[in-house]
């Protein structure tokens, strides 16, 4: 005996199927707990740090970077230890304290 609820497969008819074990859809409450992002005009250019380092040093400041993760993406500029490091408005005061806590990092104003 098959009930009145269910659908006989036999027919497989998916429209059918589909339209009637159809849910209502409704936003995720979770999405609620995002606030909305500032909103920023400038290039993000003006955030990024310029530094210089010993070259033997590289690896090591790059390694602390990393180990804050999301504060940004350090690059080399020369061979001569000239660095930067691509970082967000939200981001920068942090990398600032970073590299100003090391001994072997000159921050370039």
């Amino acid at each position: 005996m098959v009930e009145s609820h269910t659908i006989d497969m036999t027919a497989c008819n998916e429209e059918a199927y589909r339209t009637s074990n159809e849910v209502p859809l409704v936003a995720s409450r979770s999405l609620q707990g995002f606030p909305e992002p500032t909103v920023y005009t400038g290039t993000g250019e003006e955030s990024y740090l310029y530094f210089h380092i010993d070259p033997k040093h590289t690896n090591y400041v790059n390694r602390i970077l990393e180990g804050y993760e999301y504060v940004g993406v350090m690059t080399t500029v020369d061979t001569a230890g000239r660095c930067m490091l691509r970082c967000t408005p939200d981001t920068r005061e942090l990398a600032i304290d970073i590299l100003s806590s090391l001994p072997i990092v000159t921050l370039v104003c």
